[in-house]
Order: structure tokens, then C-alpha cells, then sequence
């Protein structure tokens, strides 16, 4: 027999693309702001303070952020040029994803609405 045959319910499922989920984080050596969002999630902030009095507090301090920020689909990392690169070495590290890297930019000191509308612009939410 010449042909296809189609079987019942074997039509495929087209899915709809979920919203981005995204990440932006600006960072200093003493401490970070990170904004992350998913799908069927608001917008959350955290800030994380490095540890004062530790000599190797460095690693720790990245280690959280990186943690904070998630395996998120795009991430944008801002902050000065050492702790910028810090932090995107540590997250490509953890993560062995810089594929997801959108925006790695030397910035100055960002508020936290400045980094949820990073954020906004990122996912293409409304602010």
C-alpha cells in the first residue's frame, strides 16, 4: 500500500513560545542588584552584600549572585569593568552556558528600578 496514513490524535501540538525569562544584575565589589523573571512570575529583586572582614570573601560573593540569577534563557550582567567580568567568568563557570550572555556593559551604580527596567527591556515586559 502507496501512501501515508494519518492516525487519530497524532497531529502535531504546536506550541506557543513561552515569555522570555531573563535575568539583569549589576554588581560592584560590594555588593549586587539582581532582577530575574520567568514565566508566570512578577519580577523579583534581590540585593546581596559581600561580606566585609574576609580576605577570600570574593568567591562566595559571585557564587551567590550567580545563584540568585538562576539559569535564566538571557542574562544581561552591568556593573564595573573587574566585578562585571567576575561575575560573567563565575556564571559561565557554574552555568557552562555564555551563549546566554545577551549584555555584559561597564555601568555605573544602577537603582533597583533602574535594573527591573534593564529587566523590562530585556524580557519585553511593560514597565
Amino acid at each position: 500500500m502507496h501512501g501515508h496514513t494519518l492516525r487519530r490524535g497524532t497531529a502535531p501540538v504546536l506550541e506557543r513560545p513561552l515569555p522570555a525569562t531573563g535575568a539583569v544584575a549589576w554588581i560592584d565589589r560590594d555588593r549586587a542588584v539582581v532582577a530575574v523573571k520567568a514565566p508566570s512570575v512578577e519580577v523579583v529583586t534581590r540585593e546581596i552584600r559581600r561580606p566585609s572582614g574576609r580576605a577570600n570573601a570574593l568567591a562566595p560573593f559571585l557564587a551567590r549572585v550567580v545563584d540568585e540569577i538562576g539559569d535564566r534563557e538571557r542574562v544581561v550582567i552591568l556593573g564595573p569593568d573587574s566585578m562585571r567580568v567576575a561575575l560573567e567568568r563565575e556564571y559561565v563557570t557554574i552555568h557552562r552556558r555564555p551563549d546566554r550572555l545577551i549584555d555584559v556593559e561597564d555601568s555605573p551604580e544602577l537603582s533597583e528600578a533602574q535594573v527591573i527596567d534593564r529587566l523590562n527591556q530585556l524580557t519585553g515586559s511593560p514597565g
